[in-house]
């Protein structure tokens, strides 16, 4: 594990040994920003001109894998999930998605009205937002899915944002930090204050961070040379750190080791069990240390990934399975009607991915090869599929006519309880004769008789629509018998509920069969006082 650190060029320290184990670059200025991936595999920097970088630490030297064509930009941040997606900020206000993969843009998000520089950029936690703070104190919201801004923060404390990034386990709570020392958690979702610490640094804030341990646990430096520690929860500071040097960066790992980037290009880290002196004092670099980032514990590698040294073009045999990348759900929501038409899709790599018929082996439409081993046309591939779509519509006008009686069958079915049939609570006395054994027998009894009856029609039902439909529809029928088994199975639960509800009926009848008889003793001890 690394400790990445940047002024004017990139140090990577051991994290265990705290060695001086790499640098990289020399650059007339001081770097804007550098982050790893959540995947711990690349770093990503912005450097003084604008261009943004992804290296790799994984060999011997650190190594450029690519760069990112524009030469305005202002920040950039990894992706939550993995490395191949990179947030852009550019100092003309844009803000967009580049697929490290494809060498593309994958998304270009409207500029607001008043275009400024994009200071930060960040993901949330679950991949849904993407927030963006210019330099004007602004910070839009981007929803992800929509690509549209879904809302702008405007702090009424300040203009001037020092530093700002979503909370890594909450997806709705963003962090602000101030040029006028305050420290600001913002819920996006009601665009409220939910923590506000004012004036809690003395001078500008010039980083924050949140404890990858305790979720309620906040640190922030600021340029008057403290460092403090937050309870989110209880909204107090806990503990502070006063050092002799000017403080720029901050960041934590899972050992709960708190690495300080100093203006003087020292790197102070602590331990946050004992904050009473560093435990360690780092030197690498002769300018202040802007940004400074613990590298993150490396996740198990999964098939889904494609390493950026590798070409996808010429390693097919790398690309993604759709056994472990299928998105689509395999039975349809249970409330929503069937579909009457199966949609024949274009050829396309990335959907015949996401097929389950594919994966059953069950889908032949997009074969280069017949049967006999003869090599077909695109037109006759086209003209196949059009006649298996007639096929279909054919056959579900014969469907049509086939009735499916789980659809009415849970509204057929009715109980009748003792406490209602005979007038509730005044016919108790009659109701004394219920015998529990056979009232759950007559249960289960009939639970079993519908089951048995369900699975009946059911095979008759399929056996009559597959009759009628033949060989050619077996996709769209495949599809019909996975909604009717989420239906039987929603049925058995919804029988499974009824039952447990007349159980409750019959255990209140018995209560109260039971108040009546001892009322009953009552009034024939009252009569029997009254006689004497």
């Amino acid at each position: 594990m690394y400790l990445a650190s940047v002024s004017s060029r990139l140090v990577l320290h051991d994290a265990n040994s705290w060695d001086l184990k790499k640098c990289y670059g020399c650059y007339e200025g001081i770097l804007r920003d550098i982050s790893w991936s959540d995947d711990a595999k690349y770093l990503l920097q912005v450097n003084p001109k604008g261009l943004v970088e992804i290296l790799s630490t994984t060999d011997s030297e650190v190594r450029s894998l690519q760069h990112v064509p524009f030469r305005d930009t202002w920040s950039a941040s990894f992706h939550r999930d993995g490395h191949r997606h990179v947030a852009i900020g550019t100092k003309s206000g844009n803000v967009l998605i580049w697929d490290t993969r494809n060498k593309t843009i994958t998304k270009t998000f409207p500029t607001p009205a008043h275009q400024s520089a994009v200071n930060y950029v960040s993901f949330n936690a679950k991949n849904t937002s993407l927030a963006a703070s210019m330099q004007n104190g602004d910070t839009v919201i981007y929803g992800l899915v929509s690509n549209i801004p879904v809302l702008t923060i405007k702090l009424s404390c300040s203009k001037s944002i020092s530093a700002m990034k979503f909370h890594h386990e909450s997806r709705a709570i963003l962090g602000f930090a101030t040029d006028e020392g305050h420290m600001v958690l913002r819920d996006i979702t009601t665009n409220k204050d939910k923590v506000f610490f004012e004036n809690v640094h003395a001078s500008p804030v010039s980083d924050f961070t949140y404890s990858l341990v305790n979720k309620d646990v906040m640190l922030s430096t600021g340029y008057d040379k403290i460092m403090h520690v937050y309870d989110v929860r209880l909204q107090n500071v806990v503990s502070t750190i006063r050092t002799s040097y000017t403080l720029t960066s901050l960041a934590i790992n899972l050992d709960n080791q708190v690495a300080l980037g100093a203006k003087n290009g020292v790197m102070l880290v602590y331990d946050l069990r004992d904050l009473t002196n560093p435990f360690k004092v780092l030197k690498g670099h002769e300018e202040e240390v802007n940004r400074i980032c613990f590298q993150p514990v490396r996740k198990k590698a999964t098939s889904t990934e494609i390493s950026l040294h590798e070409d996808k073009e010429t390693t097919p045999s790398k690309l993604q399975s759709p056994l472990k990348t299928r998105t689509s759900d395999m039975f349809l929501v249970n409330e929503s009607p069937i579909k009457t038409h199966l949609e024949v899709s274009p050829h396309n790599g990335d959907n015949k991915a996401d097929s389950f018929l594919v994966m059953m082996g069950l889908d032949k439409s997009n074969l280069e090869l017949d049967e006999e081993g003869n090599k077909t046309s695109e037109v006759e591939r086209r003209s196949d599929r059009h006649e298996l779509r007639y096929r279909q519509l054919d056959a579900e006008k014969n469907i049509s006519k086939v009735s499916t009686p789980l659809n009415s069958r849970l509204l057929e079915l009715g109980f009748s309880t003792p406490m209602c049939a005979n007038g509730g609570v005044e016919d108790c006395g009659s109701a004394s004769n219920l015998n529990n054994k056979e009232t759950n027998l007559c249960l289960n009894k009939s639970s079993a008789q519908l089951d048995a009856q369900s699975a009946e029609e059911l095979k008759e039902w399929l056996r009559q629509a597959l009759a009628a439909a033949g060989d050619d529809s077996r996709h769209y029928f495949l599809h019909v018998m996975m909604a009717l088994t989420k239906q039987k199975i929603f049925l058995e639960k919804q029988l499974v509920g009824m039952s447990e509800q007349i159980q409750n009926l019959v255990d209140n009848q018995n209560g109260l069969i039971e108040m009546n008889r001892k009322l009953a003793l009552e009034i024939d001890q009252l009569k029997s006082q009254r006689n004497t």
